[in-house]
């Protein structure tokens, strides 16, 4: 009878060590954090880190505009005022061309500024 001989696998051993921790630790983790105590200390926690977040956002503004350089919020404000400046371009250009369309030169194709009258020349040239 030919004799069987086992071999230990050390990556199986350690495969199965790596499961029981992983099984105890996120049993320990889990009883952990289903307590009231738990809940209480990382609302403490969060209340802590948005309070330090709100001072640093106003620290450095303070700071930004001590050194005479925009802040976030200054760019926000800017791009919105060109969007409401982009807006109103196109309000009055939408006007002109309505505007051009209505009079009679738009329709023979001559350009609204041949149609106005020119002001009077009061200057002549320089004589060379």
């Amino acid at each position: 009878m030919a004799e069987h001989t086992t071999t230990a696998d050390p990556f199986g051993m350690w495969r199965d060590w790596m499961a029981n921790s992983e099984r105890q630790w996120n049993g320990f983790l889990n009883d952990a954090m289903a307590t009231d105590e738990f809940s209480q200390t990382m609302g403490r926690m969060m209340d802590g880190y948005l309070n330090l977040q709100k001072n640093m956002n106003e620290v450095m503004g303070r700071y930004l505009q001590l050194i005479n350089v925009p802040t976030r919020n200054d760019i926000l404000a800017i791009g919105e005022r060109l969007s409401q400046i982009e807006e109103r371009l196109d309000q009055i250009e939408d006007g002109l061309l309505r505007r051009e369309a209505a009079q009679p030169a738009a329709a023979t194709g001559a350009p609204i500024a041949a149609t106005m009258p020119r002001p009077p020349r009061t200057k002549k040239p320089a004589r060379a």
